[in-house]
């Protein structure tokens, strides 16, 4: 297509771009329901708990002049951090805001400092500039240091501030109270992955100082079979398994032993195909160096009767029922500080599960399970306790690592191929995926958008449906590498940071999910996807500096390696530069610039967009880019000659 017509095009696409609405916001707009908003601020898994007591979180609602949607924050406290860092090109300027009313509600306060009021308290708003707030009191939020009371009479609000600290403030002053921030900066976050590095490693060399017990009995010396042997060996010693093959029926482990074979090639435990093959119920319990087949290929516990650590009532009772209580090679139940070392499991169902067993490690497992996904389950669950997965691989199968209710779960050096989901993290916090290499998946990293903490760093993503697919709030997605995939990383949630990434030969690099223009996206190198970038959500513009764009036009004038020019990563022009000829000509255009300018004048002219404010000149990693160009080529997902495939 040559400049000429692609000129006729754009023009039309001015003309269209402008139909659907141009409007600015109602002045004489008041507060609607709040679930009607975007809501953001605080964990969902935080609100949902404050929602089933008596707890209460001062909200509030604010209309944007360029954000179509009307924002809700959970917590006065967290819509004053938010105004200092989000984007004033995304949001514009505030034209309203309303916050929560406590006039006349007999507020008090928990133990923890959280506020409560009775049940039968009304939903009342009041404008944020005709409102009085309490300020430094001794009220807090769960998950933030302190609360902003609002109340729409002073009265109050100093009948409040007597009783629990603090001082009265109207609107201009409460907006410089200290709040912190609702996201982190890089440098915190390379900081909290060191820690996380740490406290991993602290985990990982306790229970595998497990493999050191003494030995007490060897079965065919001491006892004639593992169960006897296990039910001699007294407490904090080890059960020694020796080259064979030695059959064992539900073996029940309930005193804190170290099952210890000669290597996973020697030493094998079959079970008998109906049930899991060992069940440990005491701390402490550690299985090591060698090989676990005849698993019960009941999947689930969804048919079963079993004995759920979650009221029949709540919400999550289901979900522990069916992850928990399936077959597995090993299940640890209430068993923290357990190992898993050194083993490989075939299996049709489950590998390892752990229930309410904190501080649990799984490390060198080799997991085989079903070449079809839908055959299959999981190879390790964590449910309700933090554990390390490490060192491990993991074929087939529907997921490789599930995480639920695991706050700090940590995944990292393991490889994960043909599944549905390698690493999938639902309503956990402080998950940690790292150094690890997953590929021939429909998603290779999922974290459930009522997870929040996730960091997902350095990690190697190939040939699935989904590279990163990360929501939720506060995570840190970096220094991954993500190629031939449909779609390189998706960018979702709200105040994550996305940074360092190489996304290549996908067929979309980025794709944008969110509705919320709240994201911190700098420093990935893009380059050889089909297209660059893609959007989902009308009339909202996401704001990012400093990263690279293949082909990007402009050049660095002033040697501060930034482009001379924005660039629009979906836009009709820039979104097609190398797939279009002619389009580096139209995005020098008057006629484009124009249309830029004038789009920030006017904000229902433009769709939903990205734009990178100051494009890098070059990419941020040039080494990986090199690797990535001389290693892959192609865009999309492409076929291999091993069995482990994710297929529909």
């Amino acid at each position: 297509m040559h400049s000429r017509h692609l000129a006729v095009a754009f023009s039309v696409l001015v003309v269209l771009g402008a139909l659907p609405f141009a409007i600015t916001p109602d002045t004489e707009t008041g507060s609607v329901p709040f679930e009607q908003t975007k809501q953001t601020g605080l964990p969902d898994n935080v609100v949902r708990e404050a929602e089933s007591s008596d707890l209460v979180i001062p909200k509030a609602e604010v209309y944007y002049s360029q954000y179509r949607y009307v924002m809700g924050y959970y917590g006065v406290t967290s819509l004053v951090a938010a105004l200092r860092t989000q984007e004033p090109e995304a949001f514009g300027s505030p034209t309203r805001i309303y916050v929560s009313d406590y006039a006349g509600i007999d507020l008090s306060l928990t133990d923890d400092g959280h506020l409560r009021a009775p049940p039968t308290a009304p939903t009342k708003w009041v404008r944020a500039d005709e409102a009085y707030f309490v300020v430094g009191s001794n009220a807090t939020i769960p998950t933030r240091d302190a609360a902003i009371v609002p109340f729409s009479t002073r009265t109050d609000a100093a009948s409040f501030a007597d009783r629990y600290g603090g001082e009265v403030r109207r609107w201009d002053a409460t907006q410089r109270a200290s709040t912190g921030r609702l996201g982190r900066s890089s440098a915190d976050w390379r900081e909290v992955v060191d820690q996380r590095r740490d406290r991993a490693n602290a985990t990982v060399a306790r229970a595998e100082a497990l493999r050191d017990r003494p030995v007490s009995v060897v079965v065919g010396r001491d006892a004639a079979t593992v169960a006897d042997a296990v039910e001699q060996a007294p407490p904090n010693t080890t059960v020694r398994v020796p080259s064979g093959t030695h059959r064992v029926d539900d073996l029940r482990v309930e005193k804190p032993l170290t099952i210890r074979g000669s290597g996973a090639n020697e030493t094998r435990l079959v079970g008998d195909g109906n049930g899991s093959v060992i069940t440990a119920e005491a701390p402490r319990t550690a299985v090591a160096d060698l090989a676990i087949t005849g698993v019960g290929d009941n999947r689930s516990g969804r048919d079963r009767s079993v004995d759920v650590p979650v009221n029949e009532s709540a919400w999550n009772y289901d979900i522990w029922k069916v992850h928990g209580y399936g077959d597995a090679a090993v299940v640890f139940d209430t068993a923290g500080g357990s190992l898993v070392s050194s083993v490989r499991m075939n299996t049709t169902s489950n590998g390892v599960v752990s229930r309410n067993s904190p501080g649990t490690a799984v490390t060198n497992l080799s997991l085989y399970g079903t070449k079809r996904w839908e055959d299959g389950f999981i190879g390790v669950v964590t449910l309700g306790g933090r554990a390390v997965v490490q060192d491990s691989e993991f074929y087939g199968g529907k997921v490789g690592v599930y995480a639920h209710e695991s706050d700090g779960a940590v995944v990292r050096n393991a490889s994960m191929e043909g599944m549905m989901v390698g690493v999938f993290d639902f309503y956990g916090i402080r998950t940690t995926v790292l150094d690890s290499s997953v590929e021939d998946t429909w998603n290779a990293v999922y974290v459930e958008h009522r997870s929040y903490g996730a960091v997902v760093a350095g990690n190697d993503l190939r040939n699935s449906r989904n590279g990163v697919l990360v929501t939720g709030q506060a995570n840190y997605v970096a220094d991954n590498v993500a190629v031939h995939n449909r779609n390189g990383i998706s960018v979702h949630g709200q105040f994550s940071t996305y940074e360092r990434n190489v996304l290549a030969n996908n067929v979309r690099g980025v794709r944008v999910l969110s509705f919320y223009p709240t994201n911190t996206v700098t420093e990935n190198d893009v380059l050889a996807n089909e297209r660059p970038a893609e959007i989902a959500g009308f009339n909202i513009q996401h704001v990012w500096r400093g990263n690279y764009w293949e082909g990007a036009p402009g050049i660095d004038g002033d040697g501060d390696g930034r482009l001379s020019r924005s660039y629009r990563a979906t836009g009709a022009v820039d979104g097609r530069i190398g797939s279009v000829d002619g389009t580096p000509t139209l995005a020098r255009s008057p006629a484009v610039t124009f249309l830029r300018e004038l789009q920030q004048v006017l904000p229902g002219l433009r769709s939903g967009d990205i734009v990178d404010a100051r494009p890098r000149a070059s990419p941020t990693r040039p080494e990986t880019v090199r690797w990535v160009e001389s290693t892959y080529d192609g865009v999309g997902r492409h076929s291999d000659d091993d069995p482990w495939d994710f297929r529909m």
